[in-house]
């Protein structure tokens, strides 16, 4: 594995001397390598993975892990979704939808995934976006803050409800975030493609 250097000064500093940094042009092959290895080839044909197929991750919301020797350990990534209401314009009501993460094979436990969670969601905070979703385990992202996206009244087509969950990162009722979870592409809706994938 190639040897990376860090985006500027570290965000923070995570288990057995991992830094965690922001994401460069540089880093994309080791991302796609270490991404095979946790989730796949099929990880694509997963119905979040629909949503991000046009458009690219929030540079200022992608950060990576490296360790001590300069290689990938860990990543993690954000994307734009629009929020769409019977009477709401989607583009104007945004989330942030989580992922993937994943950390290299062998550090599963460590506690780098969380240092990854945790530096996300503070940089989002600290960004002023107001909510997160994510497609996942609810037993593990539950210690994060997260849970069901349902409960909030939203919804991502094609996906099991029990693994849509959500974090709102300022004070919000449903009335203000409840819809339906739209792709988009460039700040524009992008009309969802492709067959229904329970990840």
């Amino acid at each position: 594995m190639s040897v990376l250097s860090p985006a500027a000064a570290p965000l923070a500093q995570a288990p057995g001397g991992h830094l965690i940094c922001h994401e460069k042009p540089e880093h994309a092959a080791a991302i796609e390598h270490l991404l095979d290895a946790a989730f796949g080839p099929g990880r694509h044909a997963k119905t979040s993975y629909r949503y991000r197929q046009d458009g690219p991750p929030l540079a200022e919301l992608c950060l990576i892990a490296l360790d001590d020797s300069g290689r990938l350990a860990g990543t993690v990534r954000h994307w734009t979704v629009g929020i769409a209401g019977p009477t709401s314009d989607p583009v104007a009501r945004q989330a942030l939808l989580l992922g993937p993460i994943a950390v290299r094979p062998g550090l599963t436990g460590s506690g780098l995934g969380s240092a990854l969670m945790h530096t996300a969601i503070a940089s989002a905070r600290e960004l002023g976006h107001r909510l997160i979703v994510l497609v996942g385990d609810a037993a593990y992202y539950g210690r994060f803050g997260f849970g069901p996206a349902a409960d909030l009244g939203l919804v991502m087509p094609g996906e099991n409800p029990e693994r849509l969950l959500a974090l709102p990162l300022a004070p919000c009722d449903a009335n203000a975030v409840s819809g339906t979870l739209v792709p988009l592409a460039g700040g524009c809706l992008r009309p969802l493609t492709g067959t229904a994938d329970a990840a």
